[in-house]
């Protein structure tokens, strides 16, 4: 009867329970699990009526060798990417990296930046290198076999690490930005103190103050705004011309039509008095 033994598991009774639900959940009936008295290893022994290298027995290696790739996935995934992060970024304080990591784990498991064809090509990636190695060895030592047989897949998750790093440096610089704009507003008078910003459907913004406090001459004439058609087509123009009235409260009406949703969000954060109309 065919076998295979995989030792060297950091958890070899939750793999153990892992593969035992995966195999009675596809009813296959192709494997059974014995775990070793000692703890160390688990024997997988494959049905009587499996002969090695026959067709069944081809069918059987694929089939387990997809399983082991999903444990691998929720396993050890995470693991690795630490380890990854710690080696690229070991010069960054723990705080720093944690943050990274959480960024690449958000760009990984969540929909916003990852579809499940994603995961499913790392799956089918480790799957494929382990059809390989137990077409030839009926023994698997896993944290070996990840380590100096899964190069390729660590590659790719080098690369996300390495996207996480510039997203993290980015927002680092955009935090930066912010904190510095909302200190130059604090410092300001307020020239208009409450202004509302009407957003256009043409991705222009239409400006005006609350009666009786309008929008001064200067600052009209400066930003090159029409009174009697007073709109700011420019994103830059826009946020300078917030900056200079520096007004106390801002209503952001028909915020959903905001194209920049980067301005919209700036405008959110450097001005504290800020409301979101949907009109």
């Amino acid at each position: 009867m065919p076998s295979f033994r995989i030792d060297n598991v950091k958890d070899i009774k939750g793999m153990a329970c892992y593969l035992k639900k995966r195999f009675e959940n596809t009813a296959s009936g192709m494997f059974s699990i014995e775990l070793s008295d000692d703890e160390t290893y688990l024997t997988l022994h494959l049905d009587e009526n499996v002969r090695k290298n026959g067709k069944k027995y081809l069918t059987a290696i694929n089939f387990l060798s997809d399983i082991i790739s999903e444990y691998i996935l929720k396993s050890y995934e995470k693991d690795i990417l630490e380890k990854i992060i710690n080696r690229i970024c070991s010069g960054l304080p723990k705080t720093e990296r944690d943050e990274i990591y959480r960024i690449v784990c958000f760009r990984l498991y969540t929909n916003e930046f990852n579809s499940g064809s994603v995961v499913e090509s790392r799956k089918k990636l480790i799957s494929v290198k382990l059809s390989e190695f137990l077409k030839t060895a009926e023994t698997l030592t896993l944290e070996g076999f990840i380590t100096f047989r899964l190069g390729e897949y660590s590659r790719r998750l080098e690369i996300e690490v390495e996207r996480a790093i510039r997203q993290y440096f980015i927002e680092r610089q955009y935090e930066e930005y912010i904190n510095l704009l909302t200190t130059f507003v604090r410092m300001q008078i307020p020239r208009v103190p409450e202004l509302h910003v009407y957003a256009l459907a043409n991705g222009g913004y239409k400006v005006e103050g609350a009666s009786p406090f309008g929008i001064p001459e200067d600052l009209s004439e400066g930003f090159g705004i029409d009174e009697k058609y007073p709109v700011i087509e420019n994103d830059d123009f826009m946020i300078g011309f917030l900056l200079t009235c520096a007004p106390v409260k801002i209503f952001i009406h028909n915020a959903s039509l905001f194209r920049n949703k980067e301005l919209l969000n700036t405008i959110r954060l450097v001005f504290s008095e800020c409301e979101l109309l949907n009109e």
